[in-house]
């Protein structure tokens, strides 16, 4: 993994460099005393892993620097002042390392970073699925169900209903958290105890119904509504003007 550090103490970044040197699969990219410096360096190889950023330098903190680094680039915060913790975390820090650094420390660090990029790897792999296999309840038998094909999912006590936009259904073994978790978040939502949709089929929202094609209408649980509609909101096309 490349790593990058933006430290305004040179000695900070002496002892990190000394680390990533002793962590096969660590690779130090480069180094900055001047925050602006290793923003624009950031900004033309944004290839780089991670970036161990201190957050209290002079004319830009980490907090502030982080705004202008590139998206979703995975940060480890790094300073000698605990009250930042807080404000580290609210900006999706991967960790928080207090000086002075230890090694161990910086090796909890990089445990951190790695699950961290595992974790997004596989959501990125999930999420570009355009289909999954099913167990239709016939021994040594499985069904491929693309994603663009389904309208909802009911589910029944220890099975679920998996329904089609041409009207078929499949029928297998499984619960809706089991359903749920193998399914693309960017996809499907579940909307009820009983009932998952793909969001892409949805025609309309009015009140707590969901209306789909072929005249289907879903209740909208009080439990996932929040969720629901937060989604929804996401992408809806909103106007700039002020409304009269």
């Amino acid at each position: 993994m490349k790593c990058y550090i933006i430290d305004d103490e040179q000695h900070a970044i002496d002892i990190l460099s000394n680390y990533i040197t002793k962590v096969p699969g660590l690779k130090l990219a480069g180094a900055a005393t001047d925050p602006m410096n290793g923003i624009l360096q950031l900004k033309a190889d944004p290839s780089v892993d991670v970036v161990f950023l201190d957050i209290d330098m002079p004319n830009i903190s980490g907090i502030e620097a982080i705004e202008l680094l590139p998206d979703k680039m995975p940060i480890i915060f790094t300073t000698a002042f605990s009250n930042y913790a807080v404000d580290a975390f609210e900006h999706n820090a991967v960790d928080f390392l207090l000086k002075p650094i230890s090694f161990s420390k910086f090796l909890k660090g990089v445990e951190k970073l790695e699950r961290f990029i595992n974790s997004r790897m596989k959501d990125m792999v999930h999420n570009d699925q355009s289909s999954m296999f099913i167990n239709p309840g016939v021994r040594g038998k499985v069904i491929q169900v693309h994603f663009s094909e389904v309208l909802y999912i009911e589910g029944l006590k220890n099975y679920v209903i998996i329904y089609t936009d041409k009207g078929g259904k499949y029928i297998t073994y499984l619960t809706m958290n089991e359903m749920i978790s193998a399914l693309p978040e960017t996809k499907f939502i579940r909307v009820h105890k009983s009932y998952i949709v793909s969001v892409h089929k949805i025609q309309s929202v009015e009140g707590n119904t969901i209306h789909l094609p072929a005249h289907i209408q879903l209740p909208l649980g009080y439990t996932y509504k929040e969720d629901f509609m937060a989604l929804i909101d996401n992408i809806t096309v909103k106007t700039g003007r002020k409304q009269s």
